[in-house]
């Protein structure tokens, strides 16, 4: 009896060495991410920054402008869906249902409206793109019926100045746009890959990758590309075309349909100082527990230098998925765009 009490004991001993070694694992792991600085519970349909450091963040109903980051709101637009600021700051595109509605962010006021598809009922992603000089805007929606179609905008005139089509059968809806920090070209991503497009002849002139990114990030004089998918980040020298730099996830639950597989990408984001990139640092989870953090699994951030692609720190992150990650315009903040909160973190070392 005595020793079966010794083992016991022993037993409970042991045990308990390992559950707080592993919990001391666990701490020091998690103390090395670091927290953000502020989450704010706001549902989300698209946020972006204005080049002052405003933030704008939309819903499907309105929009509102606030200050970044002690988040006071300034003004409330009675517009929702994706928003994109031109480079001066004197306009605020918001899109949805194949419409693009142009607002004056300090006065509030509606200055113009494109047309660009009859509207339907209900709301799919719009991609909204200004080209440096913020004269034209360049506009897709991931809609089947719109196919894979970029339409060029004059901002002033509020006409259609150009129609960007891709006429391969194989190419499906566009994912995301960007045009080129010169402005001559604009980065197109499909199902099918990511292209290059020349604005001017309207054509294209060089497929970048056979994956699609529903996520395009450049670099201020545009000699730097990053591109995501499921399960891989990579970095492009667009006078080479050569990889970089490439971040490589282990996915715990391979997906091995490649039309579910194309669905999906995770965020990537470049400073405007050209200095950080931020990605994700892990695969995002896909089970809803997690025997080690209260509530469900979180995809944690990665911020790495951008010149070599290493990583510098680790930031919490946010709960099951990543959705968008955007830096403020003097690169000294970074945040996670979710659908029921942003999440805010300081970048500075």
């Amino acid at each position: 009896m005595k020793r079966r009490l010794l083992i016991l004991v022993g037993g409970a001993g042991l045990a308990l060495i390992v559950v707080c070694g592993l919990a001391g694992v666990m701490m020091f792991w998690f103390g090395r991410e670091e927290q953000p600085a502020y989450v704010w519970k706001v549902v989300t349909r698209s946020a972006a920054f204005l080049p002052d450091g405003r933030l704008a963040i939309a819903n499907d109903k309105q929009t509102v402008i606030v200050s970044f980051p002690d988040y006071q709101t300034l003004r409330e637009l009675p517009a929702g869906g994706y928003v994109a600021p031109s480079p001066d700051g004197a306009v605020l595109a918001i899109a949805v249902r194949g419409t693009v509605k142009l607002f004056d962010p300090d006065r509030g006021a509606l200055v113009g409206q494109l047309d660009c598809w009859p509207p339907g009922e209900h709301i799919y992603p719009m991609y909204l793109s200004f080209s440096p000089d913020g004269r034209v805007l360049a506009v897709a929606e991931s809609h089947h019926s719109r196919g894979p179609e970029v339409q060029l905008w004059d901002v002033s005139s509020q006409s259609q100045i150009g129609t960007i089509r891709f006429d391969d059968p194989e190419i499906s809806i566009i994912q995301a746009l960007a045009f080129s920090p010169t402005g001559h070209l604009v980065v197109s991503t499909h199902l099918e890959g990511v292209w290059f497009v020349d604005v001017a002849q309207k054509a294209v002139i060089h497929k970048i990758q056979s994956w699609p990114s529903r996520h395009i990030a450049l670099n201020p004089d545009g000699s730097r590309l990053s591109l995501s998918e499921v399960a891989l980040v990579r970095t492009f020298d667009t006078r080479t075309w050569q990889v970089v730099h490439e971040q490589r996830f282990t996915q715990v639950r391979p997906v091995e349909d490649t039309w579910i597989r194309r669905l999906f990408s995770m965020p990537v984001a470049i400073s405007p100082d050209g200095n950080w990139l931020a990605t994700p640092n892990r695969e995002a989870p896909i089970d809803t527990i997690s025997l080690f953090e209260p509530g469900p699994p979180r995809q944690t951030i990665a911020l790495r230098r951008l010149a070599d692609g290493r990583r510098v720190k680790v930031l919490s992150g946010s709960p099951i998925k990543l959705h968008d990650l955007l830096f403020s315009p003097d690169s000294r903040w970074l945040i996670d765009v979710g659908l029921s909160e942003i999440r805010v973190w300081r970048v500075a070392e």
